[in-house]
């Protein structure tokens, strides 16, 4: 059983930064931190299932949801972005380690969120964390040289209609973390397949299950 709670997390300028944090009641040492894409983080099924596949595990699960929709985020300047999404979620991870003492992480991002990843890598505490890379946006230098660096153990997970696919790209990151894969055909950034649900819901199955074997 857990409890869903919001933390007091002061990010960017002290301003709050929206989350969900469902804390077990029984004692854990596990913790997964999900870090969502642009758009709204609560209406996107396969967030809500992977939460979901941790809280089965007994780990504590913290929903990140900085809401940049809401501030024009992507007109403003990219260095001014890196720094509102590096100063939110390094709050929120301070914040949520002050919760307990956790020794098993397992970060998961969804396009944006995959660069928010690479905000937190640098900090000792996950240098051996497990990372779920959901639609990466492998086209990105900046996002491929994290991953090369830090190498953590890695999924990634991405539709070959994506507009961030590339094939010679997600090889070379599977090769530099030795991780796993798995392209979904036809799907899009939204790892949806066009004008086909029932395949868009199996293609969900297959990623919650390859995730659930991925991870601990």
């Amino acid at each position: 059983m857990f409890e869903k709670l919001s933390l007091k997390i002061a990010g960017n300028n002290y301003q709050p930064v929206p989350n969900s944090f469902f804390r077990q009641q029984s004692e854990t040492s596990y913790l997964c931190i999900v870090l969502p894409g642009y758009g709204p983080p609560l209406i996107n099924p396969l967030l809500q299932y992977t939460s979901q596949l941790f809280l089965d595990r007994n780990a504590d699960v913290l929903q990140i949801e900085y809401e940049y929709f809401k501030i024009d985020f992507f007109k403003k300047p990219e260095a001014e972005r890196k720094q509102i999404l590096s100063a939110d979620v390094t709050a929120a991870c301070r914040s949520v380690f002050a919760q307990r003492e956790y020794t098993q992480i397992v970060l998961v991002g969804k396009s944006l969120g995959t660069l928010a990843m690479c905000h937190l890598l640098p900090d000792d505490r996950f240098r051996k964390a497990s990372c779920v890379w959901l639609t990466p946006l492998l086209t990105n230098a900046g996002l491929r040289s994290c991953i090369e660096q830090y190498s953590p153990r890695s999924l990634f997970v991405i539709g070959t209609a994506d507009n961030y696919y590339n094939p010679d790209y997600l090889d070379e990151v599977c090769k530099s973390t030795g991780g796993k894969s798995v392209v979904i055909e036809g799907a899009d950034h939204g790892l949806a397949i066009s004008g086909e649900v029932v395949q868009s819901l199996k293609a969900l199955t297959r990623i919650v299950t390859a995730i659930g074997k991925f991870v601990p």
